[in-house]
Parts: C-alpha cells; structure tokens; sequence
C-alpha cells in the first residue's frame, strides 16, 4: 500500500537562501524576515542544496560556500528530500508537462515535490515555481 506524501508548509529554494546569506542581494531584508518567523514544517532538496551551493562557490567564493553550508546544518527542522530514480522520472514528467516553460532540471524537480507534497507557498525568488499555484515569497525578478 501506498502511503501519503508527508505535507510541508514551505519549500526552500535556492533564491531564498541566496537572499538571505548575500547581504547585497535586493531580496535581503525580506528573506531576513521570513527566517526570523520559521514555519512548523518545511523542506527543500539536495538538488536545491547542490545547486544553491554552486551558486555560492563560482560567485561568490569558497567561505560563503562553506557559510551556506554551515548555515544548512544549523537549520532546524527542515527535511532534505533526496533525489531518487522515482524523483527523477517524475521529474522528466513535469520537464514533458510544461514543455516550453524552459525550465531547469532542478526547477521542474521542485515542481514535482511542490505538487507531491501539497506546498502551497515557497520561499524564493524563482518565477518558474509559481506554475501549478504555489505563491512564491518574498518575489520573483521580474
């Protein structure tokens, strides 16, 4: 038997993550606010750690990249959704699904656990992941 998707609050994109450790970023200050009220349950995945990682070590340097790291560790309560064959077949549905919405690999995986996982609103800056209804905060770039 097949059980039930465990219900998060929140997903955590790497947006979010940018915006809060980059002071610099223009999403700073509401990032700032958002983690200072955390939700009762939340996530993101280990392609989002990977990919926010990268981010960090090819702009920004080495030591931010190991801050983010730190940062994750010390992080309380947030599940880390692994990436599995089954994640990544339903992945390549959701790439055939919204074909043309040029999505990355790791957006469309998020998509995939945004809908598995019933979450309603993420944390980031990334469009893309408004595209089966979640409300996405603080904002986009556009």
């Amino acid at each position: 038997m097949k059980r039930a998707a465990r219900r998060f609050d929140v997903f955590l994109d790497s947006g979010i993550f940018i915006a809060l450790l980059d002071r610099s970023d223009r999403w700073h200050p509401a990032a700032k606010a958002l983690f200072a009220s955390p939700p009762k349950s939340w996530c993101t995945s280990l392609l989002v750690v990977s990919e926010s990682y990268s981010w960090f070590l090819h702009r920004l340097g080495e030591q931010p990249a190991r801050v983010f790291r730190a940062f994750l560790r010390d992080l309380r309560g947030v599940a880390l959704l692994e990436a599995t064959g089954a994640r990544h077949r339903s992945t390549l549905g959701m790439l055939d699904r919204l074909r043309g919405s040029k999505l990355t690999y790791v957006d469309a995986s998020s998509l995939a656990l945004i809908q598995l996982h019933s979450i309603r609103e993420v944390w980031g800056t990334d469009d893309h992941l408004r595209l089966l209804g979640a409300r996405v905060t603080p904002g986009s770039f556009r």
